[in-house]
């Protein structure tokens, strides 16, 4: 009981230190997903990888349901 109040008091944290900063959050990763289109323009074959892992990512996600 005191370890599920612990962990759920740290989630509830954590959920709101993201939220009190959502802007700064969406800043970033803004800022990352530029960083990364780019990066994918420059490099061709990265593009390929890419969308290899999110099509691995979409039939493991997809296996849990």
């Amino acid at each position: 009981m005191v370890l599920t109040f612990f962990t759920s008091m740290i989630l509830v944290i954590s959920v709101l230190l993201v939220l009190s900063n959502l802007g700064t959050v969406a800043d970033d990763t803004a800022k990352a997903m530029r960083g990364a289109i780019q990066r994918m323009r420059f490099h061709r074959g990265l593009a390929s990888i890419v969308a290899f892992a999110i099509l691995w990512l979409t039939i493991f996600g997809l296996g849990f349901l």
